[in-house]
């Protein structure tokens, strides 16, 4: 506030005045606060940094889950070890990480979090289990963590978990010592997901998650790789992988009695979502916005899914998606996979045309040429 304002005596009594007014709008605001729930957010201690094989928590689902939630509710942080949590590798450009790292508040709880040990359920109207790898290593095994669980569900408390997230969930146990996830609908990170983007860390991990789900007497359910799913049972909710953030952010603030508000949806969200429309037979726009959907993502996506199909049924799905943005996303090693692609589904003509626009960008390309001289001979 500019100083020059109080230098004559009435704009100093307007200053006061104003001054008093926003203390007391303050003081509004904190009771106001204080009444919103409590919600925990949850997050492993595993992650070293720089250390690709001691990953950390997931950036990505704690930017969204904290931009979503903190308009509504109180968040705080816990962690095995308590203070720092260290992430894994992320996208700083992304909006909702842009904001998180803006925000003081947000960074705070990462540098600072709580004791799981000093956690009761009883503060809490809801817990989210963060996911990233490192969830994988010490949330499944930690005894603070399984009793505040199992606290939280003789409470009637909502429990959520997000991709590796989950994990915290295998050995919770209900007062008569059978399973919580005993005949409950979940979700979390699938195996193929795991050897799509895990490949290096399936040596270290004590298990995979969709197979300890199921051991665990989980009713477990997926969608395609990176898809989003959310699954609920009861005031047990859980999604798939990073891209369900919002939607289980949306279930835990209906289950809080809280109305979501209507917002324009994060690029890569819309992308992903897009992906799945047109997988299930919904019409998606012919043309689309850059600035609105993640473009590059939805070409990842089709490239890895190629990579992986192993029937003609996968394959189509994969070509399909990339076809849908292969207007605009032009790298030539898109191109190439995306002419192998066509070329294994027999679509020659479209393969070649492909071929031909990767040589143009690139003239020595080898691959192009071979795949040329295949269809000629």
């Amino acid at each position: 506030m500019n100083s020059t304002l109080f230098k004559t005596a009435g704009f100093k009594k307007a200053g006061i005045a104003l001054l008093a007014v926003l203390s007391l709008f303050g003081i509004a605001q904190a009771e106001e606060s204080t009444d919103k729930p409590k919600v925990l957010l949850v997050a492993s201690s595993y992650g070293v940094a720089d250390d690709p094989k001691k990953p950390g928590m997931e950036f990505d689902e704690y930017s969204m889950a904290y931009q979503l939630l903190s308009p509504h509710l109180q968040l705080e942080l816990a962690s095995p070890k308590g203070g720092k949590v260290e992430v894994g590798e992320y996208n700083k450009t992304k909006p909702y990480n842009a904001a998180v790292l803006a925000s003081p508040d947000a960074m705070g709880l990462l540098a600072n979090s709580k004791k799981l040990s000093d956690i009761q359920a009883k503060d809490y109207q809801a817990v989210l289990v963060l996911g990233g790898k490192g969830a994988m290593f010490d949330l499944a095994d930690h005894q603070p963590l399984q009793q505040l669980l199992a606290d939280m569900a003789a409470q009637q408390k909502i429990i959520a978990a997000v991709c590796h997230g989950p994990a915290a969930l295998l050995h919770v146990k209900n007062p008569d010592g059978s399973l919580l996830l005993q005949g409950k609908k979940v979700a979390g990170f699938s195996n193929q997901e795991e050897s799509m983007f895990a490949k290096e860390m399936l040596q270290l991990y004590p298990l995979l998650l969709q197979d300890g789900l199921t051991k665990a007497g989980a009713l477990y359910q997926h969608t395609g790789p990176m898809l989003p799913l959310v699954v609920q049972d009861g005031k047990l909710i859980t999604g798939q992988n990073p891209f369900s953030t919002p939607a289980l952010v949306d279930a835990i603030l209906t289950q809080l009695g809280l109305s979501t508000v209507t917002r324009q949806a994060y690029p890569d969200e819309q992308a992903v979502t897009l992906i799945q429309q047109f997988l299930a037979g919904q019409p998606i726009p012919p043309q689309l916005d850059e600035k609105l959907v993640d473009i590059p993502l939805m070409a990842i996506w089709g490239y890895y899914y190629l990579q992986f199909a192993k029937a003609d049924p996968e394959r189509k799905q994969a070509v399909q998606v990339m076809e849908l943005v292969s207007g605009s996303f032009t790298d030539p090693q898109f191109l190439m996979a995306l002419a192998q692609g066509q070329l294994q589904l027999g679509n020659t003509t479209r393969a070649v045309e492909l071929a031909k626009a990767v040589l143009k960008q690139q003239p020595d390309s080898k691959s192009a040429e071979q795949l040329l001289s295949k269809v000629k001979g």
